[in-house]
């Protein structure tokens, strides 16, 4: 269903995304297929088209804040389409959510310190609930969440955290146990490095201590919670692929049998340009962040600093003079090419009663 651009990581077209995405109008998945919600649902993503079809013809002096509200009226549809008894009293999303610390002293060097979190109640923390995600409880300063969308590696942030999000995949092949699931994800090569002293007389720590550091790593991913080495205590961890910066290694987890891998597969991710993803924790918020969100906090602090601090937003977002102006610029780009297609995938994430374990 998505994909086509595969030089930018199987992105599906936004023109074709926004199809997508008024092809469901008519008949809403999930709990919006009548009544208000049926309304909101089409309402909303109506004016989430036209708010992301205006910023495309302006510059990143006034996008920030069409994309915001773009966002924001497609979060609407998102809760309008929830399925579960648990969302009957948070699918009518009231306020923004979010704020963020005052800008004085803020520059364009310094932007990623600028902190955000959310208000305790309304849309944002709404939609975390609703998606069983991070919400931010605490203040989280804009460059660690900003180098968590994948798309921040080309032109970083100053001064952006290094934390990243990993790809996952399902790793199943031949005859093997229906009780598991098995997935390859990808660590720093860095991680696998310590190995097993081949001098016989030596203190040999087998392979335990390798696989310390890798469980270490990714116990910062909580969707990741619970999974397992294929291979035996001492063991060498199985490794299917290896470059001088990552490695990928294989995981598993129990699963129910008459569940199908890619059901479970997204338990543990979330579906993104045609990949699958999982996050590291971020803030105090132990629950696993998700993409929208994360894009919904930037695009929050950008438009606030596009609104109520023009002089400086001017500052930010000049070339000739700014550090962070391309990667500001960048970023709003690539959100007219993401959102689109990741609505559509939230939607129909949210449109199915989940299990209350998953």
């Amino acid at each position: 269903m998505y994909g086509q651009t595969w030089d930018e990581l199987g992105t599906t077209p936004p023109a074709r995304a926004w199809q997508m995405l008024r092809s469901l109008r008519h008949e809403p998945p999930g709990w919006a297929k009548k009544g208000p919600r049926k309304v909101m649902f089409g309402a909303a993503l109506e004016q989430a088209e036209q708010l992301f079809i205006a910023a495309k013809s302006v510059t990143p002096a006034a996008s920030p804040v069409l994309l915001f509200y773009g966002l924001s009226q497609a979060g609407r549809a998102v809760a309008a389409a929830a399925a579960g008894k648990e969302n009957v009293a948070r699918w009518q999303l009231k306020g923004h959510g979010i704020t963020n610390a005052d800008a004085a002293g803020l520059s364009p060097a310094n932007l990623s310190t600028l902190t955000v979190q959310n208000n305790g109640s309304g849309s944002f923390t709404q939609l975390a609930d609703i998606l069983r995600a991070a919400s931010l409880p605490t203040p989280v300063a804009l460059g660690e969440i900003w180098c968590l969308l994948p798309e921040s590696v080309h032109f970083p942030l100053p001064g952006m955290g290094s934390l990243r999000p990993e790809y996952i995949q399902l790793a199943s092949y031949g005859i093997r146990d229906e009780s598991k699931l098995l997935a390859s994800v990808y660590v720093p090569s860095a991680l696998l490095e310590q190995r097993p002293d081949p001098d016989p007389l030596a203190a040999v720590v087998g392979w335990d201590q390798q696989r310390a550091a890798v469980r270490e790593y990714l116990a910062k991913f909580p969707s990741l919670e619970g999974f397992n080495f294929t291979t035996p205590n001492g063991q060498r961890i199985e490794v299917r692929g290896h470059s001088s910066t990552t490695t990928e290694i294989v995981i598993q987890w129990e699963k129910p049998p008459d569940r199908t891998d890619r059901d479970e597969l997204l338990r543990h991710a979330v579906g993104y340009r045609s990949a699958h993803l999982t996050f590291p924790a971020i803030g105090s918020d132990k629950r696993p962040p998700h993409p929208l969100l994360l894009w919904w906090a930037v695009l929050f602090a950008l438009s606030k600093l596009a609104r109520y601090e023009p002089s400086m937003w001017a500052t930010t977002i000049s070339v000739n003079s700014s550090p962070a102006a391309a990667a500001v610029e960048h970023i709003l780009r690539e959100s007219m090419a993401i959102l689109p297609e990741l609505i559509h995938r939230t939607i129909f994430e949210v449109a199915t009663e989940r299990d209350r374990d998953s």
